[in-house]
């Protein structure tokens, strides 16, 4: 299945803005959102392994990772891929200047597995067609493409 996407004008922060203020770039349309309950319950269908099993491993698994992260480990989490934090912090001229305040909150880096990176490597694109009237109902780009939890 393709990915879709459709076309936005955006200012342009290229090295030629002065010359072209604007450029069309692609943006993404989500998909369907798959609510946790939903995943679980097609894990444990094709698992043979209960829905409250499945939650609980996953559950647990984040509880593990966080910890870990925390130590400043990186975590092998098999084929999905791994996770590492990630800071930077302020620069100063001297040592003696430098206080542990200055470094920023940490990142969380994800770096897919082969499985992950193969898929995206064979991804394709398909251009949707919006109607005017879709166009005006907030499909600017201050749109926001988290889900809507009800």
């Amino acid at each position: 299945m393709a990915m879709k996407f459709k076309l936005v004008t955006r200012k342009n922060m290229g090295p030629d803005k002065e010359e072209v203020p604007e450029k069309i770039y692609a943006q993404m349309v989500c998909g369907d959102y798959v609510p946790f309950e939903e995943f679980i319950e097609e894990i444990a269908d094709s698992s043979g392994v209960g829905s409250a099993g499945v939650k609980a491993v996953i559950d647990r698994s984040v509880v593990i990772l966080v910890r870990h992260l925390q130590h400043g480990r990186r975590v092998h989490f098999g084929d999905l891929g791994h996770f590492r934090y990630n800071f930077g912090s302020e620069g100063v001229t001297d040592e003696k200047s430098f206080t542990t305040s200055m470094i920023r909150e940490p990142k969380v880096r994800f770096f897919p597995g082969k499985e992950l990176r193969v898929a995206k490597s064979r991804t394709s694109f398909e251009k949707v067609s919006l109607d005017k009237k879709d166009e005006t109902e907030g499909g600017g780009e201050g749109e926001d493409d988290r889900p809507v939890i009800e």
